[in-house]
């Protein structure tokens, strides 16, 4: 009988040891998990921007550099700049609020509508950028136009105060990477296209020169 009370005893010791350890092994996963979902939080918060929900600047960089590395076709690398029409004045007028909803507005408007392999970036403040990679400069007009047109021929209200606001618009400038073009160099071209389409009334796609 002794020799069975310890048998017992230490069966119920391995038992409870063994409950006490699943419980840490658990509290462990749990902490694991908790980690895990941290880790991938902040990852997102370094790549995105918070207003829109697109990628920041600096994942644009690197995903040009990583498509012309790992790519034979580098000079099929588009780029249109898109920048919204007298947003100061737009926010002057209507406050910061409604700016950024507008701002949010445009980040949904260019998810909808850029499918791989189209990226669509913010840049900050109200320029955004669209990555094209394997597109040719016929294909991203085609593209910035669409989405031109759609943004033009959005109603927009005040919420708060009910009042119709007239459409917002943003104006586009499109360059296709040259042998010789860094990525710098690629966006000032399309930089200037850009600021030829403003310079010509706005609300409107235009080429960069060859």
């Amino acid at each position: 009988a002794p020799i069975l009370n310890k048998l017992s005893a230490n069966a119920s010791a391995i038992c409870s040891a063994n409950t006490e350890f699943q419980g840490q092994l658990s509290a462990a996963q749990s902490e694991i998990s908790a980690l895990k979902t941290e880790l991938e939080n902040s990852k997102k918060e370094a790549s995105t921007d918070p207003l829109t929900g697109l990628y920041n600047r600096r994942v644009f960089e690197t995903m040009y550099h990583q498509y012309m590395e790992q790519s034979n076709q580098a000079d099929e690398i588009t780029l249109i700049m898109m920048d919204v029409d007298k947003f100061k004045a737009f926010n002057d007028t209507y406050g910061h609020l409604m700016g950024d909803q507008i701002l949010k507005f445009i980040g949904q408007l260019l998810k909808r509508e850029c499918n791989e392999p189209v990226i669509p970036v913010r840049l900050g403040g109200e320029e955004f950028a669209l990555l094209c990679r394997n597109f040719k400069d016929e294909q991203a007009l085609t593209i910035a136009e669409d989405i031109r047109k759609k943004l033009a021929s959005v109603p927009f209200t005040n919420k708060r105060t009910g009042e119709k606001i007239p459409p917002v618009t943003a104006s586009f400038g499109v360059a296709q990477r040259k042998p010789d073009d860094s990525l710098t160099s690629m966006i000032e071209r399309a930089d200037q296209a850009l600021y030829a389409a403003k310079d010509a009334g706005r609300n409107q796609v235009k080429l960069a020169a060859a």
